[in-house]
């Protein structure tokens, strides 16, 4: 139905061995919007994101644009469009940004369409644009993150789902991020974003849910995260 979520998470549990990371975890993403995932480090955000890209096996269910995800593998997933930009950015250190970048291309087909969006990469992000041939272990890590995302847009993603991309960076590098998420916004991209910065999300997300100990505490719009007398004691007063 045209009124169902992109994605839709449902009850999904978590083990590592016999320790249960995530439980009961539900939350859905609809077409153009951007959905936060907060929460505290260890609360279970990567391990969503994991779950839900087919890298962690779970209990319950995940459907992206009305694909059981429990059926098929990762590289299936990223072929329907569903790409995860992980927070060890997982880039080639000895290839190029240009190489980089053509890597997540890969499973594509369309060159015409690639070679467009290599360049629209490099308008989002200039710095990359001036270090094309610069080898990806040599750049500095806002710049190694910029890249992580870049190659991520390079799937042509229908959902991309970014874990903490702001970990680490300077304030000036947060605030190139911001601006790049702000232009795929308006550029229609649905994104599912997991930040321990909580300020960040809030700053982006349309709705939000709150991890803590691998359970949902609080699911709701950004206006009423920000009025939550808890959220705004226990987090975003740290940022």
């Amino acid at each position: 139905m045209a009124d169902d979520p992109l994605l839709s998470v449902e009850a999904i549990e978590v083990f590592y061995g016999k320790t249960e990371a995530l439980s009961d975890v539900s939350l859905s993403v609809d077409e153009g919007e951007i959905v936060g995932v907060i929460g505290p480090n260890g609360a279970g955000k990567t391990t969503l994101l994991d779950a839900i890209s087919g890298f962690k096996s779970f209990e319950g269910s995940i459907t992206f644009d009305g694909t059981d995800l429990s059926k098929i593998g990762p590289e299936q997933a990223v072929r329907e469009g569903l790409i995860y930009c992980t927070e060890k950015r997982d880039l080639f250190p000895y290839f190029s940004v240009h190489e980089n970048l053509l890597m997540g291309a890969q499973a594509r087909d369309d060159r015409d369409a690639v070679r467009d969006d290599l360049e629209e990469v490099y308008e989002l992000f200039p710095r990359l644009d001036e270090r094309r041939e610069q080898e990806a272990e040599t750049m500095s890590g806002g710049e190694q993150q910029m890249l992580a995302i870049g190659r991520a847009l390079m799937g042509d993603p229908k959902l991309l789902m970014l874990d903490e991309p702001t970990l680490g960076l300077a304030p000036v590098i947060v605030d190139d991020i911001s601006e790049a998420i702000e232009r795929l916004r308006d550029e229609g991209l649905t994104i599912l974003l997991a930040e321990q910065n909580s300020t960040f999300a809030l700053r982006h997300a349309d709705r939000l849910s709150l991890l803590e100990n691998g359970e949902v505490e609080l699911q709701g719009s950004a206006s009423e995260f920000r009025d939550n007398e808890y959220v705004r004691d226990a987090y975003i007063g740290i940022h």
